[in-house]
């Protein structure tokens, strides 16, 4: 795609269009998804790191500065989320950057204190994915209760592989203003 091109879908996208919304994630989404499994070396890992990198930069889409390339851009929001993957998950042996020999596990265990805080916050998003509209209730719960892949979500729900992840990502744009009610 030229770059005047891609420009206007960006800036038909910042409106929140989601048609122009899905049309870049579809560009965008094997080039970002293939740079984080080279990482993260976890199929599973990669999809959910790639989809969350793709909400947080709808969300930040404002932001871009079309001076700099939108790929580019991408992958750097792809990093930093794989860097919050990584200290989320300290069971991981991963290293993102040559630098960076050893992660310190201990520090990143939580506190008792922050247990209670994710046993509370997991009732409040328990309650959140009950108030989604049933369509995005059963992609959540295949995705992250049953653990199936994005595949083998849109062949269970016979939808293609795009609306698979369509959805997710509004599903988890809405589990996000659920979670921020009160």
């Amino acid at each position: 795609m030229k770059k005047p091109e891609l420009l206007e879908l960006i800036e038909e996208a910042k409106k929140g269009r989601q048609f122009e919304q899905t049309t870049l994630m579809n560009l965008f989404w094997d080039k970002i998804y293939y740079f984080v499994l080279s990482k993260i070396h976890d199929k599973t890992d990669a999809e959910d790191i790639t989809i969350l990198t793709f909400t947080k930069a709808f969300r930040k889409l404002k932001l871009y500065n079309e001076d700099f390339d939108f790929g580019t851009w991408l992958r750097a929001i792809a990093y930093n989320t794989m860097i919050d993957h990584i200290r989320a998950k300290p069971e991981l042996n991963v290293s993102l950057d040559n630098e960076i020999t050893h992660l310190d596990l201990e520090a990143m265990m939580p506190s008792p204190e922050q247990h209670l805080i994710i046993k509370q916050d997991n009732k409040k998003l328990m309650k959140a994915i009950e108030n989604l509209p049933d369509i995005y209730q059963k992609v959540i719960k295949l995705r992250f209760w049953e653990e199936k892949t994005y595949k083998d979500i849109a062949k269970e729900l016979n939808l293609t592989m795009s609306n698979v992840k369509v959805r997710i990502l509004r599903a988890r744009n809405l589990l996000e203003i659920e979670m921020n009610k009160d």
